[in-house]
């Protein structure tokens, strides 16, 4: 019980006295330690895959676990999720009828959404992964392929933003393998830091074809927490080759053992609440992922997924603060700049009842363009590490791009074992369907190979 002291809140203890045969009644109220939507922030489980064919479930899902904005992904592959007998399969997708829309309001501040669709191919060894998409508030459904690795990700990744040109597409993990094509065509808007191998009591560690540690540039111990820690790198990394991607979260809710919004992402909203706003707030990179902690980054005042232009010859620094509340203990508050840890302050012996408060800050006046972003790290009941992390806010120097000549270089090492890969007699691809993904990788190799040479020195 917590006791309401001005602005704080003192923890008590209060006896209470059942007699033997008597009912004694004990009024409780309980008071939110935090009200994010109250600050304009909505949340959002961008990875749900249960009750997608029942709009009750869907409803009491949204409710119960209080999740703002529920994208329910009701085609996956197979239709494993949806309709069989009224989906069109001929040449072209439709979504069904659903008679109230494909949007609709379980109550005025609570939104399900209908045309979303993930298509999945993942498995076998380290880089053999074709990806996981999700496709949010798409105007048609895509046609998931028959074969592991054909068409190749960004190619149905470039017909979702064809057909559907406001839609989101989210990368769910950075380490899918061919992630690092479809990021140098430009065509994720998102990815998940806190995502569906992170549970409340087990981690899920890296498999199923994800890209591994042997690219790197000096090998090192990650120790048992490698995917969360090469899950950032590998998110930096594209950061510093200049890409804009916003953080997101997720729990997978019907295929993993976690609830709806146990990762689960926050995006800034500046009017009503409608498939497209969510869709342009993330976009626009207003967001942060949480495993629980609230964090909150701004600079010079504007919020995360914000690009400041800034002058060497009369630019004041940047002025960058971070906002961090949490009711569960947690290890540190970072600022991070450009893929690297720039302050920090240590909080393991810091008590977390009624209510964590930290706030970190920093001046700022960089030579070379970049980004920084927020995270607050912790362990879970098993010991592994999680995190909440803000999309970053961007600064660009007298008008020069971001661009990281090692991380171009890695990504380079990246796309030369896919098509390593794809060569392999095993792969289900025909010489002509080879050669068009061949085709692909070239073009997204060069774009990497122009970044190393445009290297700011981020």
């Amino acid at each position: 019980i917590h006791i309401e002291r001005g602005k704080e809140y003192r923890p008590v203890d209060k006896e209470v006295l059942v007699s033997d045969g008597q009912t004694t009644r004990v009024d409780i109220t309980l008071k939110r330690w935090i009200n994010m939507r109250n600050l304009g922030w909505y949340s959002l489980d961008i990875h749900c895959h249960f009750g997608a064919g029942d709009l009750r479930v869907l409803k009491q899902l949204a409710l119960a676990d209080d999740i703002n904005i529920e994208p329910a992904l009701v085609l996956w592959n197979d239709n494993k999720n949806v309709w069989t007998d009224t989906m069109d399969k001929t040449a072209d997708y439709t979504w069904p009828h659903w008679p109230q829309g494909p949007n609709f309001y379980a109550d005025p501040t609570h939104l399900i959404t209908m045309r979303n669709e993930e298509i999945e191919r993942i498995g076998g060894k380290p880089f053999e992964s074709t990806g996981a998409l999700l496709m949010l508030g798409l105007t048609k459904p895509i046609k998931f392929p028959s074969q592991k690795h054909h068409p190749c990700d960004a190619v149905l990744a470039q017909i979702a933003k064809k057909t559907s040109p406001q839609c989101l597409i989210d990368a769910d993990k950075p380490l899918w393998g061919q992630n690092v094509v479809g990021m140098a065509l430009g065509l994720f808007d998102s990815v998940q830091l806190c995502h569906n191998h992170y549970h409340r009591k087990s981690t899920i560690p890296l498999c199923c074809g994800m890209a591994s540690a042997d690219i790197e540039d000096q090998q090192r111990d990650w120790g048992k927490d490698e995917l969360f820690h090469r899950t950032n790198s590998t998110y930096y990394r594209f950061l510093n080759c200049g890409f804009k991607l916003a953080a997101t979260g997720g729990a997978a809710v019907g295929v993993m053992a976690s609830p709806l919004g146990y990762n689960r992402t926050y995006l800034k909203l500046d009017g009503p609440l409608t498939e497209a706003a969510y869709l342009k707030a993330i976009r626009a990179g207003r967001t942060f992922a949480t495993s629980g902690p609230m964090l909150i980054i701004t600079a010079n005042g504007h919020d995360a997924g914000a690009t400041i232009q800034y002058s060497m010859s009369n630019s004041k620094p940047i002025q960058i603060k971070a906002e961090l509340k949490s009711i569960q203990p947690l290890d540190s508050l970072e600022l991070i700049l450009n893929g690297n840890v720039t302050k920090k302050i240590d909080l393991r012996n810091r008590p977390h009842s009624p209510l964590l408060r930290q706030s970190i800050a920093m001046s700022l006046a960089p030579k070379d363009s970049g980004w920084v972003a927020a995270r607050t790290v912790f362990a879970a009941h098993n010991g592994r590490l999680r995190q909440a992390h803000t999309s970053p806010i961007y600064f660009t120097v007298d008008g020069k791009p971001t661009a990281s000549k090692p991380d171009a270089q890695y990504m380079i090492r990246w796309i030369d074992r896919l098509l390593e890969v794809i060569e392999k007699p095993s792969t289900d691809m025909t010489s002509e369907q080879r050669a068009e993904s061949q085709a692909i990788f070239q073009q997204a190799r060069k774009v990497y190979q122009k970044i190393a040479e445009t290297d700011s020195g981020c």
